[in-house]
C-alpha cells in the first residue's frame, strides 16, 4: 500500500511541476515575440502590406516594451494603469498613421467586444 502511495504522490509532484514549467514559460515571452504574433494577427486581419507590417512590428515592439518596463518599476497599481493607458493610445495614433483607413475601420471593429 505504501508503494502506492508514494508513486501516486511522485505522479502527483510531477505533473505539479509540469504545470509550474508551462505556466512560467508562457509568461516569459519576449517583448518581440509578442510583437510578432500580434502583427501576425494584424496582418490576417486586415491584410497589411510588407512595408505596414515592419512598422506595425515596430510598434508593437515598443508597445510590449514599455508595458515590461511598467510592470517591473512601477509599485502603485493606479499609477501602473494610467501609464498602460497612456502606452496603449500612443499605439492607437501611430496605428492610425500607419493603416489605411479602410483598414483602422476594421481594426477598429476588431477591438470592439461584440454585445450580448
Amino acid at each position: 500500500m505504501k508503494k502506492y502511495i508514494t508513486l501516486f504522490s511522485v505522479v502527483a509532484i510531477f505533473f505539479f511541476g509540469m504545470q509550474e514549467s508551462v505556466a512560467q514559460h508562457n509568461s516569459k515571452q519576449s517583448p518581440e515575440a509578442i510583437a510578432k504574433q500580434e502583427t501576425y494577427e494584424m496582418h490576417k486581419l486586415v491584410n497589411l502590406t510588407g512595408e505596414q507590417q515592419g512598422k506595425v512590428f515596430k510598434v508593437f515592439v515598443d508597445e510590449q516594451t514599455n508595458m515590461v518596463g511598467i510592470e517591473k518599476n512601477s509599485k502603485d497599481i493606479a499609477t501602473t494603469q494610467e501609464a498602460k493607458s497612456g502606452i496603449l493610445a500612443t499605439t492607437e495614433k501611430r496605428l492610425k498613421a500607419i493603416l489605411t483607413p479602410e483598414q483602422y475601420k476594421i481594426y477598429q471593429g476588431s477591438l470592439e467586444k461584440p454585445k450580448k
